[in-house]
């Protein structure tokens, strides 16, 4: 065999490679992607259950405005766009879950103080009634 064609297949066989080696690298990326994408998909099934709709509507639309947003630049093969929304659609619907979460419990404090005060007028009353 001459020099040449040594050296012709072997900057084939470099290019066939690196050309896998990319096409794996993207792949694993596109993955990655995903993961990323049912994380936020998740976390926004979280929020919905602790009642985002209620108390946090706004932080839960800008989540799933953000989530279809990534879906799309997926695939319309653009990966740094793709990553940047569903990180977003995740830390939005994380603030939409922490937020009803909170609501939720200033709700049930306040159905307590509601109680209390109930069971403290009656107490007055009772107290009336034996005097």
């Amino acid at each position: 065999m001459s020099g040449c064609k040594i050296k012709q297949r072997f900057l084939l066989l470099s290019i066939l490679f690196w050309f896998f080696i990319v096409l794996g690298c993207s792949s694993a990326g596109n993955e990655l992607i995903s993961q990323n994408i049912l994380k936020a998909q998740e976390m926004i099934n979280q929020a919905r259950q602790n009642k985002a709709e209620t108390y946090a509507p706004l932080e839960l639309r800008m989540a799933e405005e953000n989530l279809q947003a990534a879906k799309d630049a997926l695939k319309d093969d653009e990966p740094e766009d793709a990553t940047r929304k569903a990180e977003m659609a995740y830390e939005k619907a994380k603030l939409a879950d922490q937020t009803s979460r909170t609501g939720k419990a200033k709700k049930q404090v306040q159905n307590e103080e509601k109680d209390l005060n109930m069971l403290r007028n009656e107490i007055d009353r009772a107290q009336k009634v034996n005097e």
